[in-house]
This record gives structure tokens, sequence and C-alpha cells, in this order.
């Protein structure tokens, strides 16, 4: 004959199994709702490994970029995993991706991971990181990849524009940056990288 509390255990253990399926649905509900997803995001999000939709995506070049960014430098847009040393620049109404408290020509390094795509003004953005910098100073830019589907502007709201390797890299060269190292296909985290310099142009 059962005691008490091994019924009370058994008991728990059915409640659990019953309803297991809902609350399955709930946590899943409430990540979509939480994180503002649209239907087209959830559904090209479930071709991908989970681990896309969890942002850190600066854990996986930070090894790559430890070779370059040394010395006195910055994180924009770092949320959850800022590179380690760096001063961090979040989007605050005294400082920002636009407007950056530090002198002309004063910081060693720029580091920005999966945060350039959500910038309207990404010109000027970059304007602003180009005259941060030292000259030599190093810009170490990762960001979503664009053979990533889930990532694209007309599937996540969040992207406003698609940063292309061959394209990007054209550009900062436009500006004052020579390219030191790019990569053209997407890695672990379906990203790729763009390494520049400053020089004068």
């Amino acid at each position: 004959m059962l005691n008490r509390s091994e019924k009370k255990r058994r008991l728990l253990r059915l409640l659990t199994l019953a309803t297991s399926p809902f609350l399955a649905l709930t946590v899943t509900a409430r990540r979509w709702y939480t994180s503002s997803l649209s239907a087209r995001y959830f559904f090209a999000a479930a071709d991908y490994p989970p681990f896309l939709a969890r942002g850190d995506a600066a854990v996986f070049c930070l090894y790559h970029a430890r070779r370059y960014c040394q010395g006195r430098g910055i994180d924009v847009g770092a949320g959850r995993s800022p590179f380690p040393g760096a001063r961090v620049i979040e989007d605050r109404p005294d400082e920002n991706a636009y407007h950056i408290a530090e002198k002309d020509q004063s910081l060693d390094y720029v580091f920005s991971s999966h945060c350039l795509e959500h910038l309207l003004g990404w010109r000027e953005a970059l304007a602003e990181w180009h005259r941060t910098l030292k000259p030599e100073g190093i810009l170490y830019l990762y960001l979503p990849h664009p053979a990533c589907q889930m990532w694209r502007v007309d599937i996540l709201s969040h992207h406003v524009w698609q940063p292309e390797p061959d394209s990007l890299a054209t550009y900062l060269g436009s500006i004052g940056f020579e390219i030191v190292e790019s990569s053209l296909f997407p890695d672990t985290y379906l990203s790729f990288y763009v390494v520049a310099r400053r020089v004068d142009l």
C-alpha cells in the first residue's frame, strides 16, 4: 500500500505529464510574444539551429577579433556580450552609434557585432566610427550573412537593411578604410566579418 508522500509524488508526475504539452505551447507563445517576432520569422527560424535566435553573436567571433582589437576601444551595440576591455556604447540620448563621446582619432579600435543592420543611418554611423579611430586604427564588423533567410529584412523587422560582404567592403574603402581581412562565406553563426584599418585618403 502506498504511503501519503508516494501518492503525492505520483499525482505530481501525472499532473506534469498531463500539462506538459500545454506548458510547451505556453513557453513557445511567450518567447514569440516577448521577442516581437512575426509569423514569417517563426517559420523561417524553424529551418535553422535554435542558438541563432538567442543572441550573443559576438561570442562566435571573439577569438578572431582579439587578434585585431587591442588597446583602447569601444563596442557599439554590445548587448549581453560586450567585447572584453571595450567601453560599451548603447542607444542612449547622450551617446549612441551616431554620436560617440570620444575625441577625434583617439581610439585603437571600434568593434561592433550584429548592430549595423539595425541602423537606418548606417553610413552616418560608419563616418562617426571612422572619426574616432586613430590612423591605422581597426574597425571590426561582425554581421548577419545574407545567406541566412531568417535574418532577411522582409522577414525580421528588427533589421532595416542587409549588409553584404563585397558591397560593404567596397563602401568602407570609399570612406577612408583599407580592408585587412574579410570573409565571404557564412560561419557557424551564419555571419561574416570585415576587418578594416583607417587610412588617410
